[in-house]
């Protein structure tokens, strides 16, 4: 939001809090009750100029509302590899990891799935409902206003993209209630934008899914993600929708027909769109890497690289930038993953090595940078430096390898071919992840 944006480079930080606060959809009182402040602390916080804020305060509040710490002045440098340091290593086949820690609490929030009774769980994060609730209509919601059901799913989308995930399972229930009722109360004219809203909504629950490895709710959310945008007005949120579907499908092991999609869906949005502004072809070229991801789990390697070869020609001839949501930073991270999936792990280290993750504006596409590098070292048997990647991705991204089976089960790995006990730290790094 260009409001956002110029608090941000007043030093406004109070506007910057308070418009971060109305997207989540949160009451004064509500939000300074997660603050751990009063609601009049709250209303100074954002309404007295030229406060002086404490840099501590500052980081405390992005940290709970989701707000990128350079709209605060603050930021956060990251240690990337030296190409000096620069396996078969899990994939999205892998086996589920263990839900322990902040995990658990998340799937809690998410599907009901956890240690904690299902009320006591949601009551320790401020939910009442989840996504299951919403699905099978035990939880229900006002209907809000369009643009706002706008801003919530863009803060949402934020909090995917900084990878903090267990702040977007709290935020995803009430969202996708509000949405349905959105949809829901619509009239005639209103229902194609609803739908398209909550198809958005459906997506983002999907993706989050996606990343907590359970697979059979987002098959249900990635349908009502691809029915809402058919019934919508939108073709850029129908080929997103079909490209979470295809990735699901892709995961449950049918990949060919996963892949069909994918290409389906970039023909069809070609013919919709004719590729004429960068968004719409920002989707079809990942949609291109996506499949061309596809293809190299399928072992089809000459498809892979044709297609991935075919994503790059779209994004140079739409010149896609850095400000894209998909552009040539993206796809030197697929040609690591492409490689590495393949088995070609001298190749994948060699085009890690070309690619500066600082670079790389989204912590959620960082996160895949240090995945695909930290598993194709461990494939060359660089266990060392692929120790030093796991670190840094922690660092970097420490929900994603809290979270996520590739780094749980890489962890697993160096500690059982640790005999000589070389790799210093790596018991204390299991231990701090939920490994031991």
């Amino acid at each position: 939001m260009s409001a956002v944006a110029q608090a941000a480079d007043d030093g406004d930080f109070g506007t910057v809090l308070r418009i971060a606060r109305v997207a989540a959809g949160l009451s004064l009182k509500d939000a300074a009750q997660l603050a751990g402040v009063s609601a009049s602390t709250l209303s100074r916080m954002e309404t007295k100029p030229g406060r002086a804020w404490d840099v501590r305060d500052l980081r405390r509040l992005a940290e709970v509302f989701g707000i990128p710490e350079p709209l605060f002045g603050l930021s956060r440098p990251v240690s990337g590899l030296s190409t000096a340091s620069l396996s078969a290593g899990v994939d999205e086949d892998g086996d589920p990891m263990r839900r322990r820690d902040l995990l658990a609490t998340t799937a809690a929030v998410v599907t009901g799935a956890a240690v904690l009774p299902l009320g006591q769980a949601a009551a320790a994060y401020g939910m009442a409902d989840t996504i299951e609730d919403v699905l099978f209509g035990r939880a229900t919601a006002a209907p809000i206003p369009d643009h706002q059901v706008g801003a919530q799913i863009a803060a949402a989308r934020a909090d995917f993209r900084a990878t903090r995930y267990s702040q977007l399972a709290r935020r995803l229930p009430k969202l996708l209630a509000q949405a349905v009722a959105g949809r829901d109360a619509a009239s005639a004219s209103e229902v194609g934008p609803s739908s398209t809203r909550l198809a958005q909504a459906y997506c983002l629950a999907t993706e989050l899914l996606v990343k907590l490895h359970d697979d059979g709710m987002a098959w249900a959310t990635a349908d009502r993600a691809v029915q809402a945008a058919r019934a919508g007005d939108d073709p850029l949120t129908l080929a997103e929708s079909r490209r979470w579907a295809a990735t699901v499908m892709r995961r449950t092991h049918h990949r060919e027909g996963a892949q069909r999609l994918m290409l389906d869906a970039a023909s069809q949005l070609q013919t919709d769109t004719g590729l004429i502004d960068t968004s719409a072809a920002a989707i079809y070229g990942q949609l291109l890497a996506t499949a061309s991801y596809t293809a190299a789990l399928r072992d089809d390697r000459d498809s892979a690289w044709t297609l991935l070869g075919e994503a790059e020609a779209a994004a140079r001839r739409t010149r896609l930038t850095k400000n894209d949501r998909f552009n040539m930073l993206d796809l030197a991270v697929y040609k690591i993953s492409i490689s590495r999936v393949l088995g070609d792990f001298g190749t994948a280290v060699d085009y890690a090595r070309l690619v500066d993750p600082a670079g790389i504006a989204a912590p959620e596409r960082r996160a895949r940078y240090w995945e695909d590098t930290a598993l194709a070292l461990h494939g060359r048997g660089n266990r060392q430096a692929a120790f030093q990647a796991l670190v840094t991705a922690e660092r970097d991204t420490p929900q994603e390898v809290r979270f996520r089976p590739w780094a749980q089960q890489l962890t697993r790995d160096l500690l059982s071919g640790d005999r000589s006990n070389s790799l210093h730290g790596v018991r204390d790094f299991a231990g701090r992840i939920g490994t031991l």
